[in-house]
C-alpha cells in the first residue's frame, strides 16, 4: 500500500484498528475505504463535459495503483444535474481488493499483500480445488434495501438516474457495473456481468458475448422455442458476489450467489423478484426486471477494457416491466481501459492450483492488471528448458491460452507481480534467440484490437530465466548488487524498516 493509505481521510490520523469485509453491501465497503483514507469525494462534476472521465484518466496517471475509489456526489448527465452519488474506481489495488475477501494489507508492501490475498482464495478451495459453497439465504423482502421504492409499466423511466456515456464514441449511457441473473430448468440460476446500453425509459441492451454463460443459457432457451427469457438486473451488490459474477470461476450451471457465499463465509441473502421467480441480493442499489428478447438489434460502439474503442454490434436486448431501488440509490460505474482489472486476482488463484499439479516447479502466476493478455509466472528453474517447457504449458492450458497474449518466464527470486524486477529480468537474463516461442495462429479473446480476424491470434512464450550452460547461456551470472547487500548486510533494511516513519511520515497527494 502507499504510504498514506491507513490515514483517516477526515483527521489524518491514523486508525488503531482496521476494519474488513466481506461485506454484505457495496456501501459498507465504500465505508471501509473511507475510513482508509482510499477514498476522495467529489461535489459535482459535469459529465456533459466528459469531467469525470477525464479525471479518472489524470488520476490513474498521477498515482496508479494509490489512486482512491471516487464519490461523486452531484453530476449532470444530458443537461440535467443529478443528486445520485456515483462511484467508480470502486477495485484499484490490492489493498482494496484484500479489505473485500477479509484480508489484511501488508502495509506498504504490494507484492506481499497479493501473496496474502492469493492464500486466502486458495485455502478457501477443498483438496480436489473445488470453489467454496454456501447456498442463498431466501429472505422476505419486504424490508430490503433493494426494496425500497417499486416501479412498474409506465412510471419506469431509467433516465432519472445518471447512467454514465464514458466516452464521445460510445454509442450512448452504459449500465456498466450490473449483474444479469438468468435462469434454466436444467443448470439452475447464472449470475454475470454484462454492460446494458441505456436505449430507452424500460429497454436496455444485453450484451451477452458468445460463449459466456448467459449467451449459452439464451441459446438453450432459443431452441427450446422461448422467444423471450426472464431476467433481472442487479445493480450495485456486494464486493465478492459482483467480483465473483466478472471472474468466470464458475463452471456452466454452476450458481455464482452460491459461490459467493462460500468466499464471504456466510449465506448471501437473496430476495424474490416482484415480476417472476428469480433472485438477487437484498441489499442492491437497483433492479430491473423483465424480458430478454431472443433476438439481436445494434449495439454499442463502446470503449472496451483494453482501452480502445470497440465496433458497433448485434446484442439481446430487455424490456424493463419492473425497477425497484433504494430511496437514493448510489450509481456503480466502470470506465474501461482507465481503471486497472484488479479482478484477476482469483482467477490467478484458482488456475494457479490447477497449473502446480501439473507444473510442479510454478511459483507463483499473476497478471499485471494493465494487461489483462500478459501472463507472467515464476518458476523454480534447475534444468535447461524448463522456462521454455513452463510457456509452452500455461499456453496449453486453456484459460491462459484464451485470455493470454504473451506468456513470460521468470525465476523464483523475480517477483512476478513486481513489474520492473520483470522488465529487468527480460533486458539482462533474456536472450530473445533461442529464448522466444512464437506462435503463430491459436484461439484467443476476440476484444484484443490487433486481432487481424475474429478469436485467432499469434502468441509469444518468452523464457526471461537465466539462461543455462546447456541453454548457451553463461556459466555463471554475477550476483546482483541488492543480493550482496541483502546477504552481506541484512542489518541494513531492517534499519531503514524500523526508521520509516521517521524519514517519510506521508506522500503529499499531488
Amino acid at each position: 500500500m502507499g504510504l498514506v493509505e491507513f490515514q483517516n481521510a477526515k483527521t489524518g490520523k491514523k486508525k488503531e484498528k482496521k476494519t474488513m469485509g466481506p461485506y454484505d453491501s457495496i456501501r459498507d465497503y465504500i465505508a471501509d475505504l473511507e475510513e482508509e483514507g482510499r477514498l476522495t469525494r467529489i461535489s459535482k462534476m459535469d459529465q456533459d463535459a466528459y469531467e469525470a472521465t477525464a479525471f479518472l484518466y489524470e488520476l490513474m496517471d498521477r498515482m496508479g495503483s494509490g489512486a482512491p475509489c471516487v464519490l461523486i456526489e452531484e453530476i449532470k448527465v444530458k443537461g440535467k444535474w443529478h443528486n445520485t452519488p456515483v462511484i467508480g474506481n470502486v477495485f484499484n489495488g490490492f489493498d482494496m481488493l484484500a479489505l473485500c475477501f477479509g484480508v489484511e494489507p501488508a502495509h506498504r508492501d504490494n507484492a506481499e499483500t497479493y501473496s496474502k490475498l492469493v492464500q486466502k482464495i486458495c485455502e478457501s478451495l477443498d483438496t480436489d480445488l473445488h470453489l467454496p459453497s454456501i447456498e442463498p439465504l431466501k429472505v422476505d423482502g419486504n424490508n430490503a434495501p433493494c426494496k425500497e421504492i417499486r416501479k412498474e409499466g409506465e412510471e419506469i423511466d431509467l433516465f432519472e438516474f445518471p447512467w454514465i456515456q464514458n466516452n464521445p464514441g460510445d454509442g450512448g449511457q452504459y449500465i456498466s457495473t450490473g449483474v444479469f441473473v438468468l435462469d434454466d430448468e436444467e443448470l439452475g440460476p447464472n449470475a454475470a456481468i454484462h454492460r446494458a446500453q441505456v436505449k430507452g425509459p424500460s429497454k436496455i441492451g444485453a450484451n451477452f458475448a458468445p460463449g459466456s454463460h448467459s449467451h449459452q443459457y439464451m441459446m438453450r432457451a432459443k431452441r427450446r422455442g422461448e422467444e423471450k427469457v426472464h431476467a433481472a438486473l442487479a445493480m450495485g451488490i456486494d464486493p465478492i458476489s459482483w467480483i465473483l459474477s466478472g471472474s468466470r470461476l464458475a463452471g456452466l450451471g454452476q450458481d455464482e450467489f452460491t459461490i459467493a457465499g462460500g468466499f464471504r463465509g456466510r449465506p448471501l441473502e437473496l430476495v424474490k423478484c416482484e415480476s417472476n421467480d428469480l433472485f438477487v441480493p437484498a441489499s442492491t442499489e437497483i433492479v430491473l426486471e423483465g424480458d430478454i428478447i431472443n433476438a439481436h438489434e445494434p449495439e454499442g460502439p463502446y470503449g472496451e477494457l483494453h482501452g480502445y474503442m470497440g465496433n458497433e454490434t448485434e446484442t439481446f436486448y430487455m424490456d424493463v416491466k419492473v425497477m425497484t431501488h433504494r430511496e437514493v440509490p448510489w450509481i456503480w460505474n466502470f470506465w474501461p481501459g482507465i481503471e486497472h482489472n484488479y479482478l484477476g486476482v482469483p482467477w490467478n488463484a484458482l488456475h494457479y492450483k490447477h497449473l502446480k499439479k501439473v507444473l510442479p516447479n510454478l511459483v507463483k502466476l499473476y497478471t499485471p492488471p494493465e494487461a489483462p493478455t500478459v501472463v507472467i509466472a515464476g518458476i523454480d528453474k534447475s534444468f535447461p528448458g524448463q522456462g521454455t517447457e513452463a510457456g509452452l504449458l500455461l499456453m496449453g492450458y486453456r484459460p491462459v491460452g484464451f485470455t493470454k497474449k504473451v506468456v513470460v518466464i521468470v525465476d523464483k527470486d523475480v517477483d512476478p507481480t513486481n513489474l520492473s524486477k520483470v522488465v529487468h529480468a527480460m533486458g539482462t537474463n533474456w536472450q530473445p534467440v533461442p529464448a522466444s516461442l512464437p506462435i503463430a495462429n491459436t484461439y484467443h479473446t476476440p476484444v484484443d484490437p490487433s486481432l487481424r480476424e475474429p478469436f485467432m491470434s499469434s502468441k509469444m512464450v518468452i523464457d526471461a530465466t537465466r539462461q543455462l550452460p546447456g541453454e548457451g547461456g553463461p556459466k555463471a551470472y554475477p550476483d546482483t548488487n541488492r543480493g550482496i547487500l541483502e546477504r552481506e548486510a541484512p542489518e541494513s533494511f531492517e534499519l531503514v524498516r524500523e526508521k520509516w516513519d521517521s524519514f517519510i511520515n506521508k506522500i503529499p497527494i499531488l
